[in-house]
């Protein structure tokens, strides 16, 4: 079967504005909500973007006081005072803005148009993100639900994505969309683009289809891949042109280690079946290729806790028992020639903050090391390392 990348672009961008509200803008913004309050009705501003106006809402929304929208959401500003976190907007750039401009020459325009609304005191950080990828000719089956495999936190693969089952649509007998994770900070939405097109007028994708080959008539899947703000932190993507730099990465992490569309065979270890004709066109995408996915460090970092908690936990009792062995000898009223031998430490020695028993372990460490590992202390490290390194790549191999 023929299958033809068709449209690969972000397809909606929400940004976080962190700064400060200039003095006297709430003020003005609540002049303009009372005015649109009056007359039930969004109400003109001075502020234009792109040639749109820019209306405000006569209401909020939630933890937002103020809504600025134009040009039928082209471009969407939720804005507040921003006392709580220091986010004083959230913009949402639609697809079409994003589509017509590229996404760096949209954010260079919204960037122009918050600078006139805020003044220059502000940051940008990427709250969430869209990929998506626009395939001609593969038309979703029920069948296709079987074939994908998650490298989720199931130890044995199956058909779902971070412990959750899929979420199938039908339209009539036929299947149009699959979602996983659903409600996620990293989730994947796959379906039927005609169908939604025609559904929704967003008509001029035809135009974009057609520029990159598309006939007219084969039926178009959208395999879209969404980041929420804590899967971007895990990533460590903060600003949003850093984020332009690493989508190949945040899309092999997805399309490679995430997610897979598979060939089923009489192996009952699904991690192994072959990855498909058309989701290899998938992995491609972005350059993600030849890009070493991503890492989300929500897993090391609670590892790292947990190490940390097991050690605290250790080096406690290891200090209870010291201590113990030390009073024991003391009670069995050894000879000085005997104390060069004792076990343990005084517990005056310990120190409150453990310090002194840290000092006392290091010796004891050493000795340990020396007799039982023949290796330094970074010598056992680096061999940790080393089959870490080794499982991971198996784990890629397998994937």
């Amino acid at each position: 079967m023929s299958y033809q990348v068709v449209n690969k672009h972000i397809d909606t961008l929400i940004v976080n504005v962190k700064g400060k509200l200039p003095d006297g803008m709430a003020a003005q913004l609540d002049s303009l909500q009372e005015a649109a309050k009056e007359i039930e009705s969004d109400v003109v501003t001075a502020w234009q973007f792109r040639g749109h106006t820019i209306f405000i809402k006569p209401h909020g929304a939630k933890n937002w006081r103020w809504i600025l929208t134009c040009g039928d959401s082209y471009l969407h500003l939720d804005v507040s005072k921003g006392r709580l976190n220091g986010i004083i907007a959230k913009v949402r750039f639609s697809s079409l803005l994003l589509h017509e401009l590229g996404t760096g020459e949209a954010l260079a325009a919204v960037y122009r148009f918050l600078v006139v609304l805020f003044g220059e005191g502000f940051a940008l950080q990427v709250s969430e993100v869209h990929l998506c990828m626009d395939i001609a000719g593969w038309a979703l089956s029920l069948d296709d639900v079987r074939r994908f495999v998650s490298q989720g936190r199931a130890k044995a693969a199956r058909v779902a994505a971070e412990d959750e089952s899929p979420i199938v649509r039908f339209t009539g007998r036929r299947c149009t969309e699959i979602k996983f994770s659903q409600g996620a900070p990293h989730s994947c939405d796959i379906y039927d683009k005609t169908l939604e097109v025609k559904s929704h007028g967003k008509q001029w994708f035809y135009e974009v289809w057609k520029a990159n080959g598309w006939d007219g008539e084969s039926t178009i899947t959208r395999v879209e891949f969404r980041y929420k703000r804590e899967c971007l932190h895990e990533m460590g993507i903060e600003c949003p042109y850093d984020m332009l730099d690493q989508l190949s990465e945040m899309w092999a992490y997805s399309t490679q280690k995430w997610l897979r569309h598979t060939v089923p065979d009489a192996d009952t270890n699904q991690s192994r079946w072959a990855t498909s004709e058309v989701w290899e066109l998938v992995q491609a995408g972005f350059g993600a290729d030849e890009a070493t996915p991503l890492a989300r460090r929500k897993k090391v970092e609670l590892d790292t806790e947990r190490s940390k908690a097991g050690f605290v936990g250790y080096a406690t009792s290891w200090a209870m028992r010291a201590v113990w062995l030390y009073e024991v000898a003391q009670a069995d009223q050894a000879t000085e020639e005997d104390e060069a031998a004792l076990v343990g430490l005084p517990l005056d020695e310990v120190q409150d903050d453990g310090g002194g028993f840290l000092s006392w372990a290091y010796d004891q460490m050493q000795a340990y090391l020396k007799k039982r590992k023949a290796a330094s202390f970074t010598e056992v490290m680096e061999l940790k390392a080393q089959k870490l390194e080794k499982l991971l790549k198996q784990q890629r191999v397998a994937a």
